[in-house]
């Protein structure tokens, strides 16, 4: 019984949670058919259920993308005080501990959560839809571009996905059609399309527009006339080197992704003067940090994800002071100026991201990327109880200072990649109680020659090791055959001379790696033999 002084709110959430419970315990038991567990699912989880089957799903939904998309289409059930898209991932965590939506976690640190429908659930919730029994959403996914003008004459849709079209050759036609306006969502990712028709600033309902991977060239003259737009992703639009001061007047926008192409030498996108103006932003990555913009961001109280490229010495101090403003910062991702080099190779520069230690970071820190970082990890390193991500890259960070990494308490997933000179990784790398939640470790390294030993006791939790580019390593350590919950083993190359002693008959050092579930091996000749097939085959063309 709710006590006096509960609020109606607060007792309706107590009923979804009771509610929230009692499905659980249904949908667990295997006895229950499909449709029976279906029915007993909140409106709320039925419908993203349902939006979730008909989105394209060929290697799983990332995380952060589904979480958009589901407030885009207005299927999130709006909580006093809290943030839309918190909402959205618990019901989306809520549908995985149904049984209803499966969980795809990759071990490494470039691949995020994925969220995965299998094919029983996808049919079913098709079937549901194609026999009325529930409100069909308005989605249209199209590979083909004549279907999508002829349908888009007949329908009106309020999400749309293009699917590897070159729409260049369709330029100013394909969204003129009756009902435009009520467009939600416009995703083109990955598709060739060139230049966007004039017809999108008229698209004054829409609250997502997703340019991932395209070949936009420039960006339409209307764009400041979405008002409702809520996610703006343009990451890997390998064209686009700065906004438009059109993008100050999308005062509703929330994610403002970007990120540099990998083949052109930029190191962030640039953005207008007035950018801090946009205090709604929750996500803003993929930015330039010089121009002004470093010390702007200090109004962008709310952020939660931020990436910052091209941090110079000039601007690293403003940049700082402005982070230590975002008290709700999640996630932080820092690449020093000139870190990477592009040209016909990429090259590693590092050691010009310099932190002090009278930096103070954000006290709910989950993730952090660093890259180009030199001399030591600064003392502020140890407070960082929070975080369970961490990658340092292409840095000059001492070994010594490394240490301090053991002793973060919840640290999960840590990569370590060309981030010091050490020619020798010793015990002490982790003593026994250290890492305590540890489950992913990818070291790569240039120089390194020697992993000596790992402690019995230590690193208790691992699952999953990528050793990467260690093409000097002469032998795997002693005492990998204690890291008894080790289910994966990356070697990715490998010197040709280990990777014979570790083979299973009679490989002299097999006997560290034969409990390991999963070991995947690839030697430096049988690199060199895929890139000498894949040149001869490239001019045979």
């Amino acid at each position: 019984m709710a006590s006096s002084n509960t609020t109606e709110g607060e007792m309706e959430e107590n009923r979804n949670s009771e509610e929230s419970e009692e499905v659980a315990i249904s949908c667990s038991s295997s006895s229950l058919p499909l449709e029976t567990c279906y029915g007993t699912l909140p409106d709320y989880l039925q419908q993203c259920l349902m939006y979730c089957s008909i989105l394209p799903d060929y290697h799983g939904i990332p995380k952060g993308k589904l979480i958009r998309l589901l407030v885009a289409q207005g299927l999130v059930q709006e909580k006093a005080g809290r943030i839309m898209e918190d909402v959205a991932e618990e019901n989306l965590y809520e549908l995985i501990s149904l049984g209803m939506l499966q969980l795809k976690e990759h071990h490494s640190d470039s691949r995020g959560t994925r969220f995965q429908v299998s094919s029983s659930v996808r049919e079913f919730c098709v079937c549901q839809m194609e026999e009325g029994k529930f409100k069909v959403f308005r989605v249209f996914i199209c590979s083909d571009i004549t279907q999508l003008i002829s349908h888009l004459n007949n329908h009106q849709v309020s999400s749309l996905f293009l699917l590897g079209q070159n729409l260049s050759q369709h330029e100013g036609n394909w969204l003129q059609y009756n009902g435009a306006n009520s467009l939600r969502v416009l995703d083109l990712e990955r598709t060739k399309i060139k230049t966007l028709p004039d017809e999108v600033g008229d698209m004054i309902n829409l609250l997502y527009l997703g340019l991932n991977h395209t070949d936009i060239e420039e960006l339409p003259e209307g764009l400041g006339r979405l008002k409702a737009l809520q996610t703006f992703d343009i990451r890997w639009s390998r064209h686009l080197t700065a906004l438009p001061n059109d993008v100050l007047s999308l005062v509703r926008l929330r994610h403002l992704k970007m990120l540099k192409s990998m083949s052109q030498d930029v190191h962030g996108m640039k953005l207008p003067a007035g950018i801090g103006s946009l205090n709604d932003l929750l996500t803003l990555t993929g930015i330039h940090a010089g121009g002004g913009i470093a010390e702007e961001l200090g109004n962008l109280i709310r952020l939660r994800k931020l990436g910052v490229m091209d941090v110079a010495e000039e601007n690293i101090s403003e940049l700082l002071a402005s982070i230590t403003k975002m008290s709700d910062l999640l996630s932080l991702s820092l690449e020093g100026k000139d870190t990477f080099s592009w040209g016909n190779l990429m090259t590693f520069c590092g050691g010009n991201l310099i932190l002090p230690d009278s930096f103070s970071p954000p006290p709910f820190l989950q993730k952090l990327r660093l890259e180009g970082v030199g001399g030591k990890l600064p003392t502020w390193f140890g407070s960082l109880e929070r975080l369970t991500n961490l990658r340092l890259g292409n840095s000059h960070i001492s070994e010594d200072s490394l240490l301090v990494l053991q002793l973060l308490p919840n640290l999960e997933n840590l990569s370590l990649w060309n981030a010091y000179d050490a020619k020798k990784i010793g015990k002490e790398f982790c003593c026994i109680g250290g890492f305590p939640k540890l489950q992913v470790l990818t070291i790569a390294s240039r120089v390194l020659e020697e992993w000596i030993e790992i402690e019995k006791g230590a690193l208790l939790s691992l699952k999953y090791l990528h050793v990467r580019n260690c093409l000097r390593l002469r032998m795997l350590p002693e005492g990998l055959q204690f890291l008894t919950n080790l289910e994966l083993l990356d070697l990715l190359p490998l010197p040709d001379d280990l990777a014979e002693r570790l083979k299973p008959d009679g490989g002299e050092e097999n006997y560290k790696i034969r409990h390991i579930q999963e070991v995947t091996i690839m030697t430096n000749s049988m690199v060199k033999e895929y890139a000498q097939a894949k040149t001869e085959g490239s001019q045979c063309e």
